[in-house]
Order: structure tokens, then sequence, then C-alpha cells
């Protein structure tokens, strides 16, 4: 009997954990008429092609994993490949089917039968009745009945047991199910209590992830904090094991990606993170909103103002990369309201700041109660928030405008000192990003694609126009000074746009300058590995530029312009990361 695990990840780079624990289990039940495989896509695929592929595996049982994001698609399939393969026996399972499978199979004549909740039991379970020649039900299209029994984390197998290269992808990996809080728009607040995988089973699954190619491991585990015994285990192992690997393997960008709870992180957590290796975990934080009458509506107890020096400690002195996450759309959470949480938590200033709009999953306390608490959300899948009584919506569409500006600018790193200098004076950071966005829709940009230089363009653009409406009358040079800072921390120019051309009065003299500098011998002391290169390989690993202030010094530490001196920088470039170093004014 071949049998084929399908899943539709959102990207590439992505894979799918819940494939990889059904093939083992199925493995595990041993019987050798069993040939198992899975396949990966991804959404943005053609599905004619990924309907080919399935096809010419002609498998007698295909198992779709199932999410909000690919549920359309994983439906067109089914009814594509019920055509062409009549006698397969087509099976769903995951989040997006588990709680209305009998609508489901009444709209989906084409799908055989759903499996409910956590498959690890189910699905072998099935896949034995059917290669018995038997049906386990009587009526056609009954929902596979969700199992009594969640199983036991220890019992499963090592879902990488199988060799596969996972270079440049994301690695999924859980060490807990379940999560200790009930949030009403998780699904999560379905189930009860927490379970947790053995320590020492996880280093085995991890040196798997090693030794397949994998860089960042992402934990899948919902609250990963939740026990810190246990979570102190799993980071020892994985600090312990990249320094392992690095032993017999080049080094590579090995990380760990947690979702943790603020409210749980105390001072011991505080320690412990700041004495991890640098660059080997980064933190996502669901801050969900600041306003409390929201915060009890999803019975989310936490406050934000108890934690956030916590976070900014993280990311600022730990030089821990923080994601804080805040959902638009939640029930009692207006204009005002989300605007307020939106500064609160900016002011922290992640590395990341993900504003993101509800959903009203299946399932969920909020889907069950979404008419008494206001809620009008799409039909079709991802089911997100589209009004609430609280907020209409040409507000959710003005805020996913915002999303889009905040993506292109703030959390792409690219615009670090223009935005420090310029929000330095703003009151508030959502009208800021408001502006901005409100600007970009006059200017119909949003319907383009932009690069990397045009957002500078458009940026200098805005703030050419909107300098008179700024707080404090901004000075319109030093912005074009702290803008070109930013453009060179991106990638060594070719070629500078014009509109950011410093104020030079000899600019053929300024080049003869940089070009002394660049040859200066002090590089060779504080670059080692430019002993190594030849004039030509430095000159292309370098820039040197003139700046009419010390932009980092200023937008950092909140000096004033007063008494501003002219300094030069040099600009290195090595594959991803860019260094600068200011050059010694005795020197010049």
């Amino acid at each position: 009997m071949k049998i084929l695990l399908v899943a539709l990840n959102a990207r590439y780079v992505h894979t799918n954990l819940a494939l990889r624990y059904l093939r083992e289990a199925l493995k595990n039940e041993g019987r050798e008429d069993w040939n198992i495989n899975t396949r990966e896509f991804s959404i943005n695929e053609q599905l004619d092609n990924i309907a080919a592929v399935i096809y010419e595996e002609k498998p007698d049982i295909i198992g779709f994993s199932c999410y909000i994001w690919n549920i359309t698609q994983v439906l067109a399939l089914t009814k594509h490949l019920r055509l062409v393969l009549p006698r397969t026996f087509i099976v769903v399972g995951g989040p997006e089917v588990s709680y209305d499978a009998e609508s489901l199979l009444s709209r989906n004549p084409h799908v055989n039968a759903v499996i409910t909740g956590e498959g690890e039991y189910s699905l072998p379970s099935l896949v034995n009745t059917l290669s018995s020649g038997s049906l386990p039900w009587e009526v056609s299209g009954l929902v596979w009945p969700r199992t009594t029994t969640l199983p036991e984390l220890n019992k499963l197998p090592n879902p990488y047991a199988e060799e596969e290269d996972l270079e440049g992808r994301l690695a999924y990996v859980e060490t807990t199910r379940g999560c200790p809080y009930n949030c009403k728009f998780c699904i999560s607040s379905t189930f009860r209590g927490v379970r947790f995988l053995e320590p020492s089973r996880f280093r085995l699954i991890l040196r798997n992830l090693f030794q397949y190619g994998a860089g960042t491991i992402k934990f899948v585990d919902r609250t990963f904090n939740a026990n810190k015994k246990h979570a102190f285990k799993i980071l020892t192992i994985f600090k312990e094991e990249t320094e392992r690997f690095s032993v017999y393997e080049s080094a590579k960008n090995l990380r760990a990606h947690c979702e943790m709870a603020g409210e749980l992180l105390d001072d011991e957590w505080l320690q412990f993170l700041k004495a991890y290796p640098d660059g080997l975990i980064q933190l996502e934080i669901g801050v969900q909103s600041t306003h409390q009458p929201t915060l009890e509506a999803i019975n989310r107890p936490q406050s934000f103002a108890s934690w956030k020096e916590k976070a900014r400690f993280l990311q600022h002195t730990c030089n821990i990369p923080v994601h804080l996450d805040l959902i638009a759309g939640l029930p009692h959470e207006g204009w005002s309201e989300f605007s307020r949480s939106f500064d609160e938590v900016y002011e922290v200033r992640p590395d990341n700041l993900q504003l993101g709009f509800l959903k009203v999953l299946k399932g969920s306390e909020i889907w069950k109660k979404s008419k008494e608490l206001g809620l009008v959300y799409s039909l079709d899948p991802p089911y997100t928030v589209l009004k609430t009584d609280v907020l209409s919506h040409d507000e959710i569409l003005a805020l996913r405008r915002i999303e889009e500006v905040l993506g292109k600018y703030y959390n792409s790193s690219k615009f670090q000192y223009i935005l420090e200098y310029v929000l330095e004076n703003y009151e508030s950071a959502f009208e800021f990003y408001h502006s901005l966005s409100e600007y970009w829709l006059n200017q119909d940009w949003f319907r383009r694609e932009w690069s990397r230089k045009d957002l500078f363009s458009n940026l200098w653009e805005y703030l050419s126009l909107s300098i008179e409406r700024m707080p404090n009358q901004y000075n319109l040079n030093t912005l074009k000074e702290a803008l070109r800072f930013d453009y060179f921390l991106n990638a060594r120019p070719g070629q500078i746009p014009e509109f950011l051309l410093g104020n030079y009065t000899h600019p053929d003299k300024m080049t003869e300058v940089a070009e002394l500098i660049r040859k200066d011998a002090i590089w060779q002391e504080i670059i080692p590995e430019s002993k190594l290169m030849d004039r030509r390989q430095w000159a292309r690993a370098t820039a040197v530029e003139r700046f009419a202030f010390d932009v980092p010094e200023h937008c950092i530490d909140e000096k004033c312009l007063e008494n501003k001196q002219e300094v030069w920088y040099l600009f290195y470039y090595t594959g991803n990361r860019v260094q600068f170093f200011r050059y010694p004014e005795q020197k010049i």
C-alpha cells in the first residue's frame, strides 16, 4: 500500500513538522507492504504542477496537512485528484479541519475522511483498517473520531529520523504540547494542560537537524518558558550541541527561535539569557494588546508595563533579537486604544514589531462568541477580522497600510538611524507611521513593488514634503545625513542617488581624501583580514564617506546638534554583514 503525506507550506523555506511525526508513526507500525512517502510544496506553486507530482506517485492513501493558509489550495487539489485517482482514499487533518469536520465533508464529497486533533495514533489505526480491506465506519462520510488518549510525547518517534536536506530552510521542533494559558482567540484554549518531551530525546532530534544542514531551529511550543526547569535544560542542550557540532563543521548561523510569555521572564531567566552565547537565540513574545479590558475579554491576564523593561534589557543590553506581537481587531480595542498599545510596544524598540490581525479560528472561544463580541470576519480562510463594534472596516484597512510600511521601514532594519532621528521628537510613533502610510496611499505606491533604492527615495520625498508639519521644525539637511548613513549600511553603493549627495564644495578634493583614508595602514589593525586582500579586493569590500555630524552618536545618544563636527566613516562589507568605523579626527 502506497501512502503519501502532503504539505503545502506558506513558503519554500518552511517545513512541516506534523508530516514528519506522522511518517515516523506509520513506520513504527512495521508493515512491510506500506510504502510511505512525504511531499512538501509551497502555496505559491502552480496547483496543476503539484497535482501532477502527486498523481505520478499513484498513492492508495493521500493525507493532507491543513492550516488556514493552505486549506483553499488543499481542497482544490483534492477535487482535482479525485477525478484522476478515483480509488485513492483522501484524508485531511490539522487545525483547520478539526473543529468543523462534518460541514467540511458535506461540502467536499471528494474528501473521504477527516482526522481531528493529534493524529499520531489515529492515522496508523486508520491505515491498518484500510489495509485489511474494511472501513472503520458503517456510514460513508463519518468523521474519524477524535482519539480520547492524547499521544505521549516521549513515546512518539523522532520526526527527523529520515535523512533530508534542510540547508536554507526553517526546521520546526517541539518540546511541549499544550499551553498554560487559555486565550480565547487561540485553538490551544480547547486543550488543557502541558505535556513535555524528555530533554534527552530532544538532543537526538537536534543532532539530526544539524547533520541535515538546518540553521534556524524554530520551537513551536506555544509557551516555551511554561516550565523554567524544562526550558533551561532544552536551551542548555541546544548550546552544548551547537558547540559540539562546530568542532566538526564550519561555523553556521545556528539559532533557536522561541516563543515565550513575557510575564514569566523573571530575574533568573534574565541572567540565564544574558549569559547565553551571542547570536544563538531570538525570542518572540506576544503582547497582543496593552488595553486591559481587551486582555480580560480574551482571557489573557498580563501587564505589559510589568515586563516591558525586561524585553528592553534582552533586546538592547543582551543583544538578543526580540519580536513583539500585537493583534489588531481584538474585542473592545478601538483605534485610539490600539494606537496606545502600538506606542507602548514601539517604545521598547524591539528587533521586530509584528502587527497582526485577529483570525477568528474555528473551535476557539472567540469564534463561538463572535456575534456577542461584535466581530465581523471573513468567512473564507484565514478568517481575518473585517470590523468590530469599536473598529470600523476603514480603520482596519488603515491599519493594514500601517502594517505594510512598518514592515518595509522599521522591521526591515534598513532605516535604523533615520527613524530614530525622526521619531525622537514625535509623541506618537503610531501617528508617524499612519501619516507615512496615508502618503503612500495618496501616491498609489502600495500597488507597486519597490527596490531598496526606491524605498529610500520614497521616504525622502515624504520627509521633504512633510518637514514643515513635523514637530520642532526638523532640519532637512540633518535628516539627509541620517538617511545617507542608513543607505551606506545596507550595501556598498555603486553610485549614490542624487537626493542623498552631501553638500560638498570640493567633491574632487573629498574623493582624494577618501582614497587616502581607505589606504591608511590603521585598517590592518582594526580589520586584520584586510592584510590578506589586494588593493582591488579591499576597494570592493569598503566605502569611505564623510558626514556632516556623527550620525550614530547623535541618533543613539540623542545629543543635540550644537557644535556638530564633520566625520569620516569607513564601511566594511563582508557577506551579509556591514561594519562601520569612525576615522580618527586627528589623522585628517
